[in-house]
């Protein structure tokens, strides 16, 4: 994922040409890559972001989950979630010389609360230690997760009113996680191996302190 995010920004750096633009207080941004989110769930995810000074800023972002990749035979919960962040974010280059004029491509780094939540239903194959039989399981699940991340990011100016907006970041997140109509049970059961790396995270025993990683794609609209 890094090494895509990286192209993406070397891409779109080199292609901007180096003209200089007014300062506007506000811009309306969509998170693209949100939309195909199969790491948690993919969501519409709309953010603003309001200047508060020629270096320092804050982002507010709220997601709705519109649908899932899931296909449950019964469904036990309907789909459905929802992801809210607050971020505030230093432009280093506007921080080190307050007066230059904003350039077509400004990094940043933020500190990003954020909280998301969601419920879904799933499929767990098993097999069982006493018959060796192979069952297949729906199964509910109702996630809550807060944490911060730190960002690093670039937002390239495309043109006046354009805005591009690559970022990575790295932080901490607690999830808990509540399952509903589970008939498997880890201490009689064996999880098939072809689902195991993606049902690990809907159990309540996924319930603790991660590291979390985070990256993402913004396309912006600057308001004059």
């Amino acid at each position: 994922m890094k090494g895509i995010l990286s192209v993406i920004i070397l891409m779109f750096s080199t292609i901007i040409f180096a003209q200089e633009l007014k300062d506007s207080k506000w811009i309306l941004k969509l998170n693209a890559a949100q939309l195909v989110d199969v790491v948690s769930y993919p969501t519409l995810q709309i953010s603003a972001e309001r200047k508060i000074n020629p270096y320092f800023s804050v982002n507010a972002e709220f997601g709705y989950q519109l649908y899932d990749f899931n296909k449950a035979d019964t469904i036990l919960l309907k789909s459905k979630g929802f992801k809210v962040n607050l971020e505030g974010r230093l432009y280093l280059f506007k921080l080190l010389k307050s007066r230059t004029q904003s350039k077509t491509s400004e990094l940043y780094v933020g500190l990003q609360l954020f909280h998301r939540k969601n419920q879904d239903t799933y499929n767990l194959k098993f097999i069982s230690s006493d018959n060796n039989t192979l069952y297949s399981d729906d199964f509910g699940a109702k996630k809550t997760a807060h944490g911060f991340n730190i960002i690093i990011g670039n937002q390239i100016s495309v043109s006046k009113k354009l805005v591009l907006e690559p970022f990575i970041g790295i932080g901490s997140l607690y999830i808990k996680t509540r399952n509903s109509d589970l008939e498997y049970d880890e201490a009689k059961h064996v999880i098939d191996i072809d689902g195991l790396s993606s049902i690990n995270s809907r159990l309540e025993s996924n319930t603790g302190n991660f590291t979390n990683f985070c990256w993402g794609f913004r396309i912006g609209y600057r308001l004059q």
